[in-house]
């Protein structure tokens, strides 16, 4: 039993009781200061239900956007966007049960005192947290994997990254063998490594509280006998993940060298995304419009400056570019690029293109040469997030070059992507297979809430001007 208790305890646990206890501090304190102590159990108790609903919205606002679970890649601007959207659905929660039962109101001075409070106390906790709990050795996750050797260490790369939390600490190598022994036989990446009969492997993880075994790409096991233990694992309260798993929830992408057609199939037919798809289409239409009106300044200012560099030339830039299912249509963009560069062979942008003047390369810093794109979003051709269209030329050469490239074409191309705030900007083959990866990721986890995080990360980098970085 006490290494079951052990995965209870995990760090969800922790952050649950440290999110409930944030949330109680801020609702006492926020009645206490706007009523002083006399008025603080009768205002607490009497609006008890609206208080258990603001708790249970909040925290249910965390689930859905992860906040309790693995983090891939800790940051404050993470914990800031789940902030945000915790907050946003609370607020939304506790007013529309406000307008449905009037007995269930809260006033608003104390509430938004409750939730300042919680914030600065959620934001310090989650800090300290993050930086100085979770990564300490009793609440990392440990890790075995299952055939130790060359083929495993990108593994054990993706899933020791200091960025983790919890962090994952690689405890031991294992070989499953008929017949074996369960002591340590040699060391690999620093680990022991160890040969264990297959009917003791559950006991022999348990022994070291191991919480996941990965299976190296290398490695199948040479008898079928052995896979019903693997399978059984999962029962006992260890996650086995392959290889194609740990590079999908660790590193946001999909190896094309670890699937196939069949797999492609599988995911094609066992994922009904029609109805996100509709709801894509209609949020787009609606934030284009919306942002196309605010932006509108900000659009005639930019004008209004390329046509101040450039009297002859037009601001708009119109380029053929390939798009769901393959239609093409014409792209709209700022123009970045001299006048005298129309018209040239279809070639990859690189990095310090001598084409492009300055006024170009600030437009492109901050992605504002992208504006215009809102209204190939109106139109229908793309949409707000999805993989980036490409010229026709271009996809005529990378689909002889890379696999299933065409596969990225299931869906509207998007002003950004999933492959655009994961990975820097690339202009070879090497770098548009390593893009057709993370393409594939979001293809296939396609949800309303993934576009969320892409769309914010994608502000985050036009407000900062920052450049993408690869993980």
């Amino acid at each position: 039993m006490k290494n079951k208790r052990h995965h209870l305890m995990s760090s969800v646990s922790v952050m649950v009781v440290l999110d409930m206890a944030c949330l109680i501090i801020g609702i006492v304190l926020a009645i206490w200061i706007r009523l002083g102590a006399e008025g603080l159990k009768e205002y607490l108790f009497q609006r008890a239900e609206s208080w258990i609903l603001y708790c249970a919205s909040v925290i249910l606002a965390h689930f859905v956007s992860g906040s309790y679970g693995l983090q891939i890649k800790v940051s404050t601007f993470n914990q800031v966007i789940n902030w945000i959207f915790a907050m946003v659905t609370a607020l939304l929660v506790v007013s529309i049960t406000s307008f449905a039962w009037f007995e269930m109101v809260v006033g608003r001075g104390v509430l938004g005192l409750a939730i300042a409070v919680y914030s600065v106390l959620w934001l310090g906790a989650n800090g300290l947290l993050y930086r100085y709990v979770l990564v300490r050795p009793r609440f990392a996750s440990r890790v075995a994997i299952l055939g130790p050797g060359p083929a495993a260490a990108e593994l054990v790369t993706m899933i020791t990254a200091r960025s983790i939390r919890p962090v994952h600490s690689l405890v031991v190598g294992l070989q499953l063998r008929s017949i074996g022994n369960d002591g340590p036989e040699e060391q690999w990446n620093g680990v022991p490594c160890a040969t264990v009969a297959p009917q003791k492997l559950a006991e022999f993880l348990h022994r070291l509280q191991v919480r996941y075994l990965i299976i190296s790409p290398d490695y199948l096991p040479d008898e079928p006998a052995l896979y019903p233990y693997l399978r059984r694992l999962r029962f006992e309260g260890i996650q086995v993940m392959s290889p194609l798993t740990v590079a999908e929830i660790y590193a946001g992408r999909i190896p094309l060298e670890m699937i196939d057609e069949q797999w492609l199939t599988h995911i094609g037919t066992s994922h009904a995304p029609m109805g996100t798809m509709r709801m894509k289409r209609i949020m787009g239409v609606v934030v284009a419009s919306i942002a196309l009106v605010l932006l509108l300044p900000l659009c005639l200012t930019i004008a209004l400056v390329i046509k101040l560099n450039h009297v002859t030339a037009p601001v708009f830039f119109r380029q053929r570019r390939v798009g769901h299912f393959g239609r093409e249509f014409s792209i709209l963009k700022f123009r970045t690029m001299r006048p005298s560069s129309d018209g040239e062979k279809a070639v990859w942008s690189p990095i310090n293109d001598p084409r492009v003047p300055r006024l170009g390369r600030i437009l492109r810093r901050y992605r504002l040469d992208e504006l215009p794109q809102l209204v190939n979003v109106i139109q229908g051709d793309m949409c707000l997030v999805g993989p980036r269209p490409e010229q026709p030329q271009i996809v005529a050469e990378l689909e002889k070059k890379i696999p299933f490239y065409r596969e990225r074409e299931n869906v509207l191309p998007g002003i950004t992507g999933w492959a655009q705030i994961r990975y820097p900007y690339g202009a070879t083959v090497e770098d548009t297979r390593r893009k057709l990866e993370y393409d594939l990721y979001y293809i296939k986890n396609l949800s309303l809430t993934l576009d969320l995080r892409i769309i914010l990360r994608t502000l985050r980098i036009m407000v900062l001007g920052l450049e993408r970085q690869a993980p």
